[in-house]
Parts: C-alpha cells; structure tokens; sequence
C-alpha cells in the first residue's frame, strides 16, 4: 500500500513536471507570438509615418514651388511674348535677363550655354532661327510648343517649349 502511495506521488509529480514543461512552452510561444505582432506592428506603424512624412515633405515642396511661382514676374502673358523677350535679353547680351524667362531649374544652364554660344559665335545663328519660331498646334491651357526650323530643306528643328505659371505668366521650359 505504501508502496502504491509512492507510486502514485511519483506519478503526480512527474505529471506535474509535465504541466509545467508545457505551461512554460506555452508561455514562450505565448511571448515569441506577441513580440513577432508587435514587431509588425510598428514596421507597419514606421512605414505609415514614413509614407505620411514623405507626404507632407512633397506638398511643402508644392507650396514653395507654388509661391516662387507666383512671386515670378518674367514672362509675358503668350509664349510668342515671352520668346521675344528672351531673344531682346539675349540680343542686348544680357544673359541674366534672359535665364530669367526660363523656368527656375534651367536659368544658370542657360546663361552657360549662352555664354558658349557666344564664344563659339554661334549666338546670331541660334537667333536667327529662334526668331523664325512659330506655333506648333495649338496653345493648350497650361502648356505651349514653338518650332524652329534650322534648315529650310525641312531639316532639323528647335522645339521651344513653354509653360503657364499660376500668375499666367509664360515660361520657356526647354528651348
């Protein structure tokens, strides 16, 4: 009987290192479980700022973008008026004034490029044919395309392309 009773408390606390052994196990999966969720979580969290972040940042930009734009006055209120107010900047040399009718981004690539233009006195030869610029299609809301045809033989052209700023001003874009 005793010898029962042994076996039997054995028994017990064997059955009890096995709950044990499987409470624990449970409570490490338990904890591993949550620390893999919460680790989504705030990837997710990190992402959601970083996409909100980003977001801000591009709008910001497109406000300053914005008031810069309306703040510039270079430009006339056609594409054909600002083409000739470029070309009356670049005829008098000043290459200043004239970066000044093109976008913002363009102005210092502009004043080099003129500056060799000169050097290599090409600069009457650009004039000329920017000068024989004319409409190509329409004057959309917003945007605007001149050609220049370098030779007469249909050879190649200038694509001088224009902008509308906010304050209906145009800009040359690319020329």
């Amino acid at each position: 009987m005793e010898n029962q009773i042994q076996n039997q408390e054995g028994a017990g606390k064997a059955w009890g290192k096995y709950v044990k052994i499987l409470v624990g196990t449970v409570a490490v999966i338990a904890l591993v479980s949550v620390a893999f969720a919460g680790i989504g979580m705030f990837k997710q969290w990190q992402m959601r700022k970083g996409v909100e972040n980003f977001a801000e940042t591009l709008k910001r930009l497109d406000q300053e973008d914005y008031r810069r734009a309306m703040a510039d006055t270079y430009g006339g209120k056609t594409p054909q008026e600002t083409l000739q107010m470029y070309i009356a900047a670049v005829e008098k040399g000043d290459y200043e004034l004239a970066s000044k009718y093109l976008v913002e981004t363009k102005g210092n690539e502009e004043i080099k490029k003129l500056s060799d233009l000169k050097n290599k006195d090409n600069l009457k030869l650009f004039l000329n044919i920017i000068k024989k610029a004319e409409l190509d299609g329409n004057i959309d809301e917003n945007e605007a395309r001149m050609r220049a045809v370098v030779d007469e033989k249909e050879g190649p052209y200038y694509f001088i392309r224009f902008i509308k700023y906010p304050n209906n001003i145009w800009k040359i874009k690319e020329i």
